[in-house]
């Protein structure tokens, strides 16, 4: 019986422990199309790092790159409108809009045809196409309250509206322009199961249904 116990321990714990937040820029606008790419354009994931801070990351899918053509970077909204404090950038390359100490305020910062934004950053290591970054992006933000919910607020006025936006250049056609997260969605981010180092999110799935198979076996043959 404590082995029955322990197996269903290990499970509740694996299954829970390895739960991330995770969305995926699919919607393109770029300038002559940035697709079709059947996966997205990227995906974004967020986890919660604590009272009051989100660690985000931004991983380019496809050979995509994100570059300067005008736009910003990387745009987002947070309800509330909090104060915020960007830190541990993956990259010296990326400056926050409106701000030369890493803190600012929320702000109507403009998007193309997305409408406004709270927050923005730009991609100051190359202009147009020239010197794009393969990314990963990662960095940490912290404000008072902040958890992954505040995401869930859409741009303002915009035709569409969007969660995020990047600013890329296309693996697939070379194009330029914004890709944007998440049609459909209510809020950006969704829990999605995690990875088991080295299998993937199917590797994950089977260890589950591998535990949950052996607890079930186990009560039949203790019954």
């Amino acid at each position: 019986m404590k082995q029955l116990l322990l197996a269903g321990s290990l499970l509740v714990s694996l299954c829970a422990a390895t739960s991330v937040n995770a969305a995926t820029f699919a919607s393109d606008h770029c300038t002559g199309s940035c697709g079709p790419q059947a996966t997205g354009f990227a995906t974004i994931t967020g986890t919660q790092a604590g009272t009051n801070s989100v660690n985000i990351t931004i991983d380019l899918l496809n050979g995509n790159k994100i570059v300067d053509t005008g736009l910003h970077a990387f745009t987002f909204n947070l309800i509330g409108n909090p104060t915020v404090t960007f830190s541990n950038f993956s990259s010296p390359l990326f400056d926050v809009f409106g701000s030369t100490t890493n803190t600012v305020a929320a702000g109507n910062i403009m998007q193309d045809g997305f409408g406004d934004f709270d927050y923005a950053l730009d991609y100051t290591g190359g202009s147009g196409g020239s010197n794009p970054f393969a990314g990963p992006l990662s960095f940490t933000l912290t404000a008072t309250g902040l958890t992954l919910d505040s995401f869930g607020e859409l741009s303002r006025g915009g035709d569409p509206s969007a969660f995020f936006t990047l600013d890329i250049i296309s693996g697939t056609t070379g194009k330029t322009g914004a890709v944007d997260c998440c049609v459909g969605l209510p809020t950006p981010f969704s829990a999605v199961p995690g990875p088991l180092a080295g299998a993937g999110l199917p590797g994950l799935v089977s260890a589950c249904m591998g535990l949950l198979f052996f607890a079930r076996r186990r009560r039949q043959r203790l019954a």
